[in-house]
């Protein structure tokens, strides 16, 4: 979003996509931009909305940013350091 006019923050670089991330990439991939011209606008890599398309497409060609959404959160709640605690019987 380089527009003098823009409100919106750009994505920042490092950390996670937000829903409204994931709607950018929706509207932007069905008016046929690539993947890297939607990472200009986002600020983030060409990788991650690679990975957010894999993750998001729900038929061919067909990207939903709620079915990312809702792929990401279970994976979000899964990641960080197991605890050696609650693994000791």
């Amino acid at each position: 979003m380089d527009h003098p006019y823009s409100n919106t923050k750009p994505h920042q670089k490092g950390k996670h996509l937000k829903l409204n991330d994931r709607t950018t990439i929706q509207e932007l991939h069905s008016k046929g931009y690539s993947n890297r011209a939607i990472a200009r606008e986002l600020n983030c890599s060409p990788s991650t909305v690679g990975y957010e398309l894999k993750r998001g497409t729900v038929s061919v060609y067909r990207y939903k940013a709620v079915e990312g959404q809702s792929t990401y959160e279970p994976h979000r709640s899964e990641c960080g350091r197991k605890s050696l605690f609650s693994s000791q019987t």
